[in-house]
């Protein structure tokens, strides 16, 4: 009797110990497929410490070999500027934060060399405050944005496009006031179409203190569209006829250099005054461009008036020769508002 039960459970303990040992070898094959998935990051590795340690040594070795004299490292950029797969570092040097005088653009290819300088194409004084790598269109295209301020007298800020290209650095664009070192010009994706514009801002301390706004793509290339913008959100005609003879003269030049209407002209002047003179051959509007323009050098003798009609005489005070000429502006007042009715440019002599 005992030994039946023995034999019983001998028989059961083999049994059981036999489905043991087939799961556990079961388990075996299975553990390594749900182990598969966990991938550890190569930058966490031993190894890739020890090799990212080592790079960026190499590369502060690099740094300290090419920095200009009396400079420090401002910004590192590490990029694939061309989409070759190769990283680029934009290294850029200056004397202290916002000012940065030299910008390198760096590879490793069997050690750390330059590719490229940038050359600044802004020929005013000026400070380059910030390097950044941007997409101004819908492409892939990755560009160096560098931007810049004045370092003078009145404020002024612009910006210089460069892009990587079969290890050369092309000239984009370069847009800053350089005509009258002063003014504002900025990258805006006006539209919101992926597509950023050179937004140019024409500022003027005219009487209506104009604002003159020029878009065009990010490039310089296609077509420019033109913003007239007032202080007061709109036009404020002017009080006292001085004023409006002077108003219409800014005007009218302002017309011709962008050749944009302003349709204050047509509330300025009656339909007989409205035709095309040449008062540059009479007065020097060459202040009216900077923001400490304080208005056009002029007299003005009151030859005859009174409450609704006035003839003014108007000449430039400078020495130059164009002052030799004056002009005759016959204005009344129509629903309250002086108007010019009638001009005249005759020679003094």
């Amino acid at each position: 009797m005992i030994n039946k039960k023995l034999f019983v459970l001998v028989l059961v303990i083999l049994i059981f110990s036999g489905c043991g040992v087939n799961k556990e070898v079961e388990v075996k094959s299975i553990a390594p497929k749900s182990a598969t998935p966990t991938i550890v990051s190569p930058e966490i590795t031993k190894d890739s410490s020890k090799a990212t340690v080592q790079d960026s040594d190499t590369l502060d070795q690099f740094i300290k070999k090419i920095q200009p004299k009396n400079e420090h490292l401002q910004k590192i950029i590490k990029e694939d500027l061309d989409r070759d797969g190769k990283l680029e570092y934009v290294l850029a040097f200056g004397l202290e934060k916002e000012e940065i005088y030299n910008i390198f653009i760096v590879r490793e290819d069997a050690g750390y060399h330059i590719i490229a300088k940038l050359e600044d194409p802004v020929i005013v004084v000026h400070l380059n405050t910030d390097v950044k790598i941007m997409k101004l269109d819908q492409t892939d295209q990755k560009f160096i944005v560098v931007y810049s301020i004045g370092d003078g007298g009145a404020y002024s800020e612009g910006f210089s496009i460069y892009a990587l290209e079969n290890n050369h650095i092309k000239s984009i664009n370069s847009d800053f006031p350089s005509a009258t070192g002063q003014g504002i010009r900025t990258l805006k994706d006006t539209d919101h179409d992926g597509v950023f514009e050179s937004v140019d801002y024409y500022e003027f301390s005219d009487i209506q203190e104009h604002t003159i706004v020029v878009y065009q793509k990010y490039d310089g290339t296609g077509p420019e569209k033109m913003e007239l913008l007032y202080k007061n959100k709109k036009f404020v005609y002017p009080t006292d006829p001085k004023a409006v003879i002077q108003n219409y003269l800014e005007v009218d030049y302002l017309m011709k250099w962008f050749g944009l209407p302003f349709p204050e002209m047509d509330q300025l002047t009656d339909l007989a005054a409205r035709q095309t003179y040449d008062f540059e051959d009479v007065i020097d509007f060459s202040s009216l461009a900077y923001l400490s323009y304080s208005g056009l050098d002029l007299s003005y003798e009151e030859i005859s008036g009174d409450e609704n009609r006035k003839v003014y005489l108007v000449k430039d005070n400078s020495l130059e020769e164009r002052a030799k000429k004056e002009i005759t502006f016959t204005l009344e007042k129509q629903s309250g508002k002086w108007r010019i009715m009638s001009i005249e440019i005759n020679d003094k002599l």
